[in-house]
């Protein structure tokens, strides 16, 4: 266990992740993350106010780490060195894009307690609040992401996206997305296959899929 005198807050904030991940967001209180750093509880109000604070960055925690990094890393997720998750890589297509961004979600999700995504809507208002701006915080940074390959992609019909534009197609896409990863679905083939067939050209069936 951490001192007294040497528990940090990036300590802290990684106790709370883990026991988040073991067993819940309901498992998360100031008095069981202050036992697992082994500190009295005045130590971790130091660096959080209330509950609601450490809740909160417990679920930035876990977008910043699989939206931004794409793993675990020691300290600041953003500084793990890997690609990030949601990033724009030259030459994939939105349906590739899609399915890899989407399975990596899913086995981030897979290392956590089960409804971990669904248990965040089910804290209490203030938390909840809290949470939920964290978490657009991070979903923008999909969405733009998102958005930048929807325009880069070759193969999707300009006529499409002036019937939707890319902006909006983008937010669809990720709501979908996060629906699905929220009732833990193991795909979300079914989404992709609409995609195709609405976005791309017809003589040109099969660009959506050579990523695959």
């Amino acid at each position: 266990m951490a001192s007294k005198a040497s528990v940090s807050r990036e300590q802290i904030v990684r106790a709370a992740y883990d026991r988040a991940r073991a067993e819940g967001l309901a498992s998360l209180s100031v008095r069981s993350v202050a036992k697992d750093c082994g500190v009295a509880v005045g130590t971790l109000y130091n660096y959080f106010p209330d509950k609601a604070a450490l809740v909160t960055e417990v679920i930035e925690r876990f977008w910043i780490t699989t939206a931004f990094a794409g793993s675990e890393g020691a300290g600041d997720p953003r500084d793990a060195g890997q690609p990030p998750c949601f990033s724009y890589r030259e030459g994939e297509n939105l349906v590739a894009f899609c399915r890899r961004a989407y399975a990596e979600l899913a086995e981030a999700l897979a290392a956590f307690r089960s409804g971990w995504l669904a248990e965040a809507s089910a804290l209490d208002a203030r938390t909840r609040s809290r949470g939920h701006r964290a978490e657009q915080a991070c979903f923008g940074h999909i969405c733009r992401n998102l958005e930048r390959v929807i325009r880069e992609d070759p193969g999707i019909d300009p006529a499409a996206l002036e019937r939707l534009p890319a902006e909006e197609l983008a937010r669809f896409t990720w709501s979908s997305m996060y629906g699905s990863l929220r009732e833990e679905r193991p795909d979300c083939e079914v989404l992709l296959a609409l995609l195709e067939r609405a976005l791309y050209r017809r003589g040109d069936p099969g660009a959506a899929c050579r990523q695959r």
